[in-house]
């Protein structure tokens, strides 16, 4: 059998309740070229049982599908072991709860030659129910934010081999590695099309402080960390945020962050 274009990773633990969503999103693709393979924590939900069952559903896709389910150092240690076996010469990390944008999401992106080494679109953001459509932004922001969403972003497989996550970030590895490449001048290709659909409420999400400082790190190890006026008001806008946040709660900012969305 020859070796597939893409290769789709799924990281999940005790994530039975929303894993069926991401399977069925791409169960539906009309571009089948693909591998898909599920790195798991050694979950202690319905997990297993649900990929016993997903393995066949693939199989009469004629995609192959495999899994491992082992204790693993953390999401991005999980997310190595995905690009260690994976076999396609792109990966797309779609994460437990994750969708892809629409069934011809992967046909539209790999119908045009890739004019780069990263693949990037859009991504639509989902809070309580609510959806918006958040364009990437310039690549020049990935000096301080990440300029889209880890969900919409397809890599070839060997710059991960050769350069896989620094599992001593927690929060801010995949930013880390995005980084890196941009300023070692790899090649980007926007796609102006949303690639996937993403809940707000992910681990970075819920660990904002803890994403914050590991910038700061990483802006310094990889010499990008320039302290000016423009710095300090953004440091200033993130504490001050959040510390409404806490002063108001999290029922208070679930109602602001919702007006955002539409």
């Amino acid at each position: 059998m020859s070796a597939p274009v893409l290769s789709v990773i799924t990281v999940c633990y005790n994530s039975s309740d929303v894993l069926p969503a991401t399977i069925d999103s791409l169960l539906i693709q009309t571009w089948t070229q693909f591998e898909y393979l599920v790195i798991d924590g050694a979950s202690k939900d319905e997990t297993g049982p649900l990929l016993d069952h997903t393995r066949s559903l693939f199989l009469e896709k004629e995609i192959t599908f495999r899994s491992i389910s082992e204790p693993d150092k953390g999401i991005y240690d999980a997310m190595n072991k995905g690009v260690r076996m994976a076999r396609g010469k792109w990966l797309l990390f779609l994460n437990a709860g994750d969708l892809l944008a629409s069934p011809d999401t992967l046909e539209k992106i790999f119908s045009v030659p890739p004019r780069g080494q990263i693949i990037y679109g859009d991504t639509i953001c989902i809070y309580q129910g609510r959806r918006r459509l958040y364009p990437a932004l310039p690549l020049e922001n990935l000096k301080w934010e990440m300029a889209f969403c880890h969900q919409s972003v397809f890599v070839e497989r060997r710059l991960l081999a050769d350069h896989p996550y620094d599992i001593s970030y927690r929060v801010c590895a995949d930013h880390h590695f995005f980084l890196s490449m941009y300023l070692r001048g790899v090649s980007f290709d926007y796609r102006p099309c949303p690639v996937s659909i993403y809940e707000i409420s992910g681990y970075s999400d819920q660990n904002k402080l803890l994403s914050h400082r590991e910038k700061h790190r990483m802006q310094k190890e990889l010499g990008v960390f320039r302290p000016s006026p423009r710095w300090l008001l953004r440091e200033l806008k993130f504490y001050v945020k959040e510390g409404v946040k806490r002063l108001l709660g999290q029922k208070l900012t679930d109602k602001v962050r919702k007006t955002r969305l539409h």
